[in-house]
């Protein structure tokens, strides 16, 4: 057996008795059995009070904590789980080294979903990821401010806003999905952009701070 491949099968083994404690927290136990979410050992469980559900039960079909990009250190770089409120993954879902998943609300998962590595995801309303999505390493979404903004009369003005992004979107590094936003199907964001608004555009690329559409009719391939 090759070098790596040594190196991955121990850390799926290291982390077998933390996937089945979120496994049996989580999931109903005749879900729970086939250990469809496994969860590396240097992940960290801030708190497991909400619950998840899927869409496909088989066995390691989730994996959060493995994998990511080469720029990230799996000896020094931790993942963070918070679910007090609902997470769902509809098909195959991977999570990896250093990203940061917090959901109050309900946050939605496609089918192949891919997080390189070294992202945050903070759900407090509602965030939904389409099917083949990429995510690149420090990229932040989020619904909400996380701290209120009061008028003079007290009430809110920043409320938390859904997030909806397509079917094969690929978000690069480095960038800001804020609350209120909408990626439509095939689109790509470049690096370092923030987008705060919903585009109505497929298959284009969307760009810069503020964001434009710079090209479309274009493909991309994972």
């Amino acid at each position: 057996m090759k070098t790596d491949k040594l190196v991955k099968l121990i850390r799926y083994l290291s982390g077998i008795p933390k996937s089945i404690y979120v496994n049996f927290r989580l999931l109903p136990f005749s879900q729970a059995i086939y250990l469809p979410i496994m969860v590396s050992r240097k992940t960290k469980l801030q708190s497991l009070s909400g619950k998840a559900t899927l869409g496909k039960v088989k066995t390691g079909i989730v994996r959060i904590g493995f994998g990511g990009t080469d720029m990230l250190d799996y000896r020094y770089n931790r993942t963070i789980l918070k679910v007090t409120g609902t997470i769902h993954f509809e098909g195959k879902a991977k999570i990896g080294i250093g990203a940061k998943i917090l959901t109050s609300g309900s946050l939605f998962f496609g089918n192949n979903v891919n997080i390189t590595g070294d992202a945050l995801i903070i759900c407090a309303k509602k965030i939904s990821f389409g099917n083949e999505v990429m995510i690149a390493w420090k990229t932040i979404i989020m619904d909400t401010d996380q701290h209120q903004i009061l008028n003079q009369d007290n009430q809110v003005i920043n409320k938390d806003k859904e997030i909806k992004i397509g079917n094969n979107v690929w978000i690069g590094a480095n960038c800001f999905v804020l609350k209120g936003s909408s990626i439509n199907d095939g689109c790509i964001i470049g690096a370092n952009s923030t987008i705060t608004k919903s585009f109505n555009e497929t298959n284009s690329i969307i760009a810069n701070t503020p964001p434009r559409v710079i090209k479309q009719n274009i493909k991309w391939r994972p």
